[in-house]
């Protein structure tokens, strides 16, 4: 009886002993424990807040404090990358602008020959600049349907130098010749569509690649820039963004400006070695220029402000347009001169006129040839240009231009009249 029953307390005991024998169970095996959750006020749902970002329940206040100090610490990290940014943002400036254009010429004679009648896309700019403390980078393209396509405008490195507030300055590359007025003005700001014809001839283009020295003093009342450049501009025939030697031309412009009038004087001297026509060799032709401008800003009548200004020049060796490349007469001898009023009509019109006068070779007597005017014979210009404003970033003009060229001996004058629309926008 006794063996009977520690039979069936073995029997009995025998599973419990099995299970003790396997292995325990592993960590992983453990199921995660609850998240954390934060106490629950009094009918609003349980927040839940991950380790990470939560200070352990047991943690005393001096590591809290660490906590918030080391988040403090990583915001002002990233306020202070996101300052960095915007500043640089802050110095880089885009801005360009169209000109859109619808032109038409009468024909030259009574034959009906020349003359035309298009649409145009005259200037596509965009222009890109970055200036800091003491440097500048500058870079404009032109993008046009017509040739010459898209062509580089300006690309100017600018050191500005130090302790001077940026009030003196050393660019190198391709920029405007420092020379008179017109020249340097930007055509999104003229009030005529095209320059005056003294200007196209003697700086066509108005840029060249050379170094330049920029200066204001007496608080900005006088400014002189002056430099050293290839002399050739742009689209010289043969040398298109290259010298056509090795001589460099000095030029540069001293001037005033006392807010209602302003002016300066200009100076042009190099040479251009090449051959002319009538040369045997290539040899040295002058190529300068002097210069003289002034504007005189008014605010005289109730309607609206006037400005007045005009320039001549006087010089030798100019180029002639033949298609979209010019050709320089070497060597000879041109002068020229424009006055322009504008008076302002209230705050968003104004009309605008403008004669100019060029005289290709200074000094030679007009001439006919074959009952026309022959090609040296001086030419004035009449236009008149109305323009509308629809606030800052679009402007509209009219302009008619009267081309008059000397006809000695009862030579024709060729119509050559010009009516210009132009709708421009800028950014």
């Amino acid at each position: 009886m006794r063996r009977l029953a520690n039979a069936l307390l073995v029997l009995t005991l025998s599973p419990t002993l099995a299970l003790a024998q396997q292995s325990p169970p592993t960590e992983e095996a453990t199921p995660p424990a609850p998240p954390t959750q934060a106490p629950a006020e009094d009918g609003a749902a349980p927040a839940t807040t991950s380790e990470a970002d939560a200070a352990p329940a047991d943690a005393d206040i001096d590591e809290r404090m660490t906590i918030a100090e080391g988040k403090v610490a990583a915001l002002e990290e990233q306020n202070t990358e996101t300052k960095n940014d915007l500043l640089s943002l802050k110095k880089l400036k885009i801005s360009g602008y169209v000109q859109g254009r619808y032109q038409y010429q009468q024909s030259l004679d009574e034959s009906g020959a020349g003359g035309f009648s298009k649409f145009s896309v005259r200037r596509g700019r965009l222009k890109t600049t970055y200036t800091t403390d003491w440097a500048q980078m500058m870079l404009q393209i032109d993008a046009v349907p017509a040739a010459p396509g898209v062509t580089v405008r300006d690309a100017e490195a600018t050191l500005f130098i130090p302790g001077t507030k940026q009030q003196l300055s050393l660019t190198l590359g391709q920029m405007k010749w420092p020379f008179g007025y017109e020249a340097v003005q930007s055509s999104s700001d003229r009030e005529m569509p095209e320059r005056t014809r003294v200007i196209r001839a003697f700086l066509p283009d108005e840029r060249d690649r050379g170094i330049k020295f920029a200066g204001n003093f007496l608080e900005g009342k006088v400014n002189v820039s002056v430099g050293l450049f290839d002399g050739d501009g742009i689209f010289n025939q043969g040398y298109v963004g290259s010298d056509n030697d090795k001589e460099k031309d000095f030029i540069g412009r001293a001037g005033f400006d006392l807010g209602w009038l302003s002016g300066g004087v200009s100076g042009w001297h190099g040479y251009s070695i090449a051959k002319a026509p009538s040369d045997a060799y290539r040899k040295a032709h002058t190529r300068d220029r002097l210069g003289l401008d002034a504007q005189v800003y008014l605010d005289v009548l109730p309607f609206g402000a006037t400005s007045i200004k005009g320039e001549y020049i006087v010089g030798k060796g100019y180029w002639k347009s033949s298609g979209d490349v010019k050709v320089e007469q070497l060597g000879v001898p041109a002068s020229g001169w424009y006055g322009l009023i504008v008076q302002n009509v209230g705050l968003t019109n104004a009309v605008a006129v403008r004669y100019d006068w060029f005289d290709p070779e200074h000094g030679k007597k007009n001439a006919a040839v074959d009952g026309r005017p022959a090609s040296t014979n001086t030419v004035g210009t009449l236009g008149v240009s109305l323009l509308h404003y629809f606030g800052e970033n679009l402007k509209v003009t009219a302009a008619y231009e009267m081309p008059m060229t000397a006809a000695p001996s009862g030579a024709q004058e060729p119509h050559d009249n010009l009516f210009t629309l132009q709708m421009q926008a800028r950014y």
